[in-house]
């Protein structure tokens, strides 16, 4: 009881000079007292896992521009021009993990992992017991079971790269066999030609479950995620600057609840003005310590 008094009184007295208090620490207490969190990610997130944040320098967007190379429309009359963006972007990734021309050739294309950040937020949940939403913006899969870090409730409001489906038949394709077709006709060996996959039964183009331009987000995301963060006493944004709508409406809804905060890291300031506690620094150091932060103080409760 003393040494909590005296803590209590620390913290009042650091606060009646005007002292700030470490924003990691004072983000590890409201994790500790939550009962439910929800974690809003984006691409900053996948960034250590080999995966370019489209919109940075030099980035995807860059040298394919969104609103014509990712548009539904422009995609049901030139698929070509979303699958020429997709097999840029995997021999990208594969490039940035070490991989070499000649894998591609073999078709051993290499692929992204879970990193320390997704691992972080996943150890919350399953070694703290905590409630753990993890809303994404991202379509690469690393949050959750199946090929990710192992979170368990993961809403996914831009779909999901782990399958395609046949605009034909309306068959779901596992990307790993999307993967294998695209190297049979030399798509990641060659730069002069795309090709287009096909569902081989119907030959029918496979489009990847990823909601482009002009396509509803997948039916029930917006109000399963906004129903997670009224639920929740804390949300933790991820590695985005939260200016894609409507998606970047959500994280903010903490604040209609009684006592509700947001806690923001970012690698750069983007998000600052709008958040009650701002971590600056990369996602797969400052999640890590995070939580190791988190577990000392829920040990001591």
């Amino acid at each position: 009881m003393g040494n909590w008094m005296s803590k209590r009184h620390r913290r009042g007295r650091a606060a009646a000079h005007g002292e700030a208090e470490d924003p990691l620490e004072a983000s590890a207490r409201l994790i500790a007292r939550a009962r439910s969190i929800t974690v809003f990610t984006g691409a900053g997130i996948s960034v250590e896992s080999g995966i370019p944040d489209f919109r940075s320098e030099g980035g995807l967007w860059q040298r394919f521009d969104p609103a014509v190379y990712c548009d539904y429309d422009v995609f049901r009359d030139r698929p070509e021009m979303f699958w020429t963006m997709v097999t840029s972007l995997y021999g990208d990734v594969h490039a940035r993990l070490g991989g070499t021309r000649e894998e591609l050739r073999r078709g051993e294309l290499r692929k992204p992992k879970p990193n320390a950040g997704h691992r972080a937020l996943a150890e919350l949940e399953a070694g703290l017991g905590k409630r753990v939403t993890v809303v994404t913006q991202n379509i690469d899969g690393l949050h959750g079971t199946e090929g990710g870090a192992g979170s368990t409730r993961v809403i996914e409001l831009h779909g999901t790269e782990a399958t395609c489906t046949c605009v034909k038949c309306q068959a779901v394709v596992p990307r790993d066999e999307v993967m294998r077709l695209m190297v049979a006709h030399d798509s990641f060996a060659s730069s002069s030609s795309c090709y287009v996959p096909r569902h081989e039964g119907c030959g029918g183009v496979l489009k990847a479950d990823v909601v482009l331009f002009g396509e509803p987000l997948p039916v029930g995301a917006m109000a399963a995620a906004a129903k997670a963060v009224m639920a929740s006493s804390v949300v933790l944004v991820v590695g985005t600057s939260l200016e894609v709508a409507p998606a970047n409406m959500i994280p903010s809804m903490v604040k209609y609840r009684p006592f509700g905060k947001l806690i923001i890291n970012n690698l750069d300031g983007s998000g600052k003005d709008r958040a009650d506690i701002f971590l600056q620094g990369n996602s797969s150091e400052v999640l890590p310590a995070l939580v190791r932060r988190v577990r000392e103080l829920s040990q001591r409760q």
